[in-house]
């Protein structure tokens, strides 16, 4: 059946109360977290494709996100980007759709809408963001996350993860939009960003996508901890000998941790205003990991 612009095959029967929990790729999946997030709930709870865009190429730009050729049992296959919904059951209800949105790069309205006739389509309960960015925030101390929980009777239990109200002020996402319109619908919303240290830049944050099960593990019973933990730690173990061989390094780390340290848990995160020289020491990582990926991309 089609639901907007999706192919979707509902699965039978159907999901109940489901929450749709959603990873929105590339604006705030920074160390794929999101992306770790949603691969953790699909292998908990053996997830199944049950639907993604019939025509990707309506909303997105092929030069941009590039299709890749891979081999298939000997055989070459080019797979196309694309927005893909999963679906998971879990023994009590709330059943999961887990949806990874690929950000459209036109048409942004017909997406939306798309999304939105899913949620009503599907019946789904709460709407449910979770991503990372970056920001000033040292390594060496618990990642904060920021976000909102609106239409609820009664907060969601996030465990020992306490919401901080964000700051930002702005460029976004059109899609963001949807949780805006959904909420309307009477869909519940949570959104959860894990701010991860900007001097780091993993392709792969485990210690971030930890800190976000750890938000979600009451509300889906996941077991805790989350083998992300432990992955995250020897990341994260792996950076203080850098940082006392580089003396920019260790005084920007030096000067977010003091920061950090002063302000009150349920302060909005803001960031840490630096030296000029730290400014243009950050710019030049920056810079450099730009540059390697242009080289491995060549």
């Amino acid at each position: 059946m089609n639901v907007g612009g999706f192919q979707m095959e509902p699965p039978d029967p159907p999901l109940r109360s489901p929450h749709m929990v959603v990873m929105l790729r590339p604006w705030v999946n920074v160390g794929n977290v999101g992306s770790i997030v949603l691969g953790r709930l699909n292998r908990t709870f053996d997830g199944q494709e049950v639907g993604r865009l019939a025509r990707p190429g309506t909303f997105y730009d092929f030069t941009r996100y590039r299709p890749e050729m891979k081999l298939v049992e000997g055989e070459r296959v080019v797979t196309t980007p694309n927005t893909v919904i999963i679906a998971a059951r879990r023994e009590t209800p709330p059943d999961l759709l887990l949806v990874h949105l690929l950000e459209p790069h036109g048409h942004s309205e017909d997406f939306n809408e798309s999304v939105l006739q899913l949620i009503s389509t599907m019946h789904v309960d709460a709407y449910v963001l979770v991503g990372g960015m970056y920001d000033s925030v040292p390594h060496s101390r618990p990642l904060v996350v920021t976000g909102s929980a609106r239409g609820w009777q009664e907060a969601p239990d996030l465990g020992d993860v306490r919401l901080r109200r964000s700051s930002y002020e702005g460029p976004t996402s059109a899609t963001n939009q949807i949780s805006q319109q959904a909420l309307q619908m009477g869909v519940k919303t949570l959104s959860l960003i894990v701010h991860l240290p900007m001097y780091l830049q993993l392709e792969n944050d485990f210690s971030g996508a930890a800190r976000l099960l750890e938000g979600i593990a009451p509300m889906y019973g996941l077991s805790m901890p989350p083998p992300e933990l432990e992955i995250g730690a020897s990341q994260y173990a792996q950076v203080s000998p850098a940082v006392l061989r580089n003396p920019q390094l260790a005084e920007l780390v030096a000067r977010m941790e003091k920061d950090y340290d002063a302000q009150p848990p349920d302060a909005p995160q803001g960031n840490v205003k630096l030296a000029p020289e730290i400014e243009k020491f950050l710019e030049d990582i920056r810079r450099a990991g730009d540059e390697g990926g242009q080289q491995a991309r060549g």
